[in-house]
């Protein structure tokens, strides 16, 4: 088939280029290989310290689809708001922030952000974040960040997918196919919590979880230092 490429799917890189481009290399993406497709699931940054590495790998990539994640709904509504509320903190957008703009770009007294001289690289963040797609389908995936929204997916408003992003598949996947003729690729909920769901898979595993019409992929690289890189080969629509 000529529509057939083989796809290299990622997700929740966090911020971690190293270990995603030594994971990547591994599994054999070529940039420069017109049947390969790298497709990211999300997550580019924050808790990780390379999260401007990670930018400029994905703008480099030519044949990738790039999929919203939540954290980049989260930074999004940072520069929107220029101050960081505590949940920032946690998710670990202070560094990704130091990352982009260097270190005192944050005010300690108010966690106000100066972005004055620095418009250039936040129009670059915001571009690149608004050229990533709420889904990627094929001919036999579906690939989402989080879940799907309810309803009819390939008609759902960004907001629903929005909150969609947010949704963890330990908590909607029953053993059945969320869809009846396609499954569903996705990260967000890093794999060790599939002994959840599988009681025999052990607390520690954070290698790709296979499910019936469900394959879920985030390795939780934080906390782990492993990036799963699944590779399908399936035709384009």
């Amino acid at each position: 088939m000529k529509n057939k490429k083989k796809l290299f799917v990622v997700s929740d890189i966090h911020g971690h280029y190293t270990l995603f481009k030594e994971a990547l290399d591994k599994a054999g993406f070529d940039s420069e290989n017109e049947n390969h497709i790298l497709v990211c699931l999300g997550d580019y940054f924050d808790r990780g310290t390379e999260n401007l590495e990670v930018l400029k790998f994905f703008e480099r990539v030519e044949n990738g689809v790039l999929l919203r994640g939540n954290h980049e709904d989260l930074l999004l509504k940072v520069f929107e708001r220029g101050q960081l509320l505590p949940h920032n903190y946690i998710n670990g957008t202070l560094s990704t922030l130091e990352n982009f703009f260097g270190k005192y770009v944050v005010n300690p007294e108010d966690d106000t952000i100066d972005f004055s001289g620095k418009t250039g690289t936040v129009n670059r963040v915001c571009e690149f974040i608004n050229n990533t797609v709420n889904y990627f389908e094929t001919k036999n995936y579906v690939f989402v960040h989080g879940w799907l929204p309810e309803g009819d997916y390939k008609n759902a408003q960004n907001a629903q997918w929005e909150r969609a992003r947010w949704v963890k598949w330990t908590n909607m996947y029953s053993g059945e196919r969320p869809l009846e003729n396609k499954t569903v690729v996705c990260g967000h909920m890093p794999t060790f919590f599939a002994n959840q769901i599988d009681k025999d898979r052990s607390e520690d595993n954070a290698d790709i979880f296979y499910g019936k019409g469900l394959i879920a992929i985030d390795a939780g690289t934080n906390d782990t230092k492993q990036v799963n890189v699944l590779v399908l080969e399936d035709e384009l629509i």
